[in-house]
């Protein structure tokens, strides 16, 4: 016997009915702006999207955020894809929501942030975290893959900002604790001291004559560095050891 229906054709039992994909979202505002502003200033021509398919050195603020913000849009949209996708066919295996967190970070630090890691407040409010499980979050991630991802390209760019911009000042500064002198930089990203001390305990493996004080934060508020002269010696004029380091440290693969 033939299944008792409507006069509309349906199931007047109400057993089967139409289910509909839920509407698309819409990334908050702060979020996009957040992701944005973690990209260093130096890959902002890499930054094309759809939308904006060419990079315009002279945009004024308000175009250039609307630039980056369609780049990350479009780069998490794509992301997204592509994790679902993987999970779906089996390739991508996450155990416990911890790794999917990281193996996530590891995806915005690669494919948005063009290897930067942002600070602990934007890792919170991106992943939905206390400060705190933000910061042990970051620590878990940079404890996994500083020799692999982090350190090989924060290498190059501690390279490129020794070789390839000034010091606040062309006078040495004295350290506080102990007779060296060295040279205060910024740096774009808070983090790079990290890499700024394995680059120098690297040169004293690597040149063990080489006597000089760790870098350290000359000014958190400015992201200030303080490094031995030393050192920005040593990275500007041994070529021959830079080679050593980055067949050493090479970039990581996608």
């Amino acid at each position: 016997m033939a299944a008792s229906k409507s006069k509309a054709g349906q199931d007047k039992y109400e057993a089967y009915f139409a289910v509909p994909i839920p509407g698309d979202l819409v990334y908050m505002h702060n979020v996009l702006l957040t992701f944005a502003n973690a990209i260093p200033d130096s890959c902002h021509p890499y930054c094309v999207s759809a939308k904006h398919p060419s990079f315009d050195g002279g945009a004024v603020s308000e175009a250039r955020q609307a630039f980056l913000r369609a780049f990350v849009e479009e780069r998490l949209g794509r992301l997204a894809d592509y994790e679902y996708r993987g999970w779906i066919n089996g390739q991508l295996p996450f155990v416990t929501p911890r790794e999917l967190q990281i193996w996530r970070l590891r995806q915005f630090v690669q494919f948005v942030w063009f290897w930067n890691i942002p600070d602990d407040e934007d890792l919170a409010m991106i992943f939905n975290l206390t400060k705190r499980r933000a910061a042990n979050l970051a620590a878990d991630f940079i404890a996994r893959f500083r020799k692999t991802v982090i350190y090989p390209v924060a290498l190059r760019r501690l390279y490129h900002l020794i070789n390839e911009s000034q010091p606040t000042s062309d006078q040495p500064a004295q350290h506080p604790k102990n007779p060296a002198k060295g040279y205060v930089y910024r740096l774009p990203a808070r983090r790079l001291i990290d890499a700024a001390q394995n680059l120098v305990d690297d040169i004293r493996t690597e040149l063990p004559s080489k006597k000089m004080a760790a870098p350290y934060l000359w000014d958190r508020d400015l992201n200030y560095m303080w490094i031995d002269i030393v050192a920005v010696d040593v990275i500007k004029t041994h070529e021959d050891l830079r080679k050593r380091l980055y067949a050493m440290y090479k970039i990581p693969n996608a």
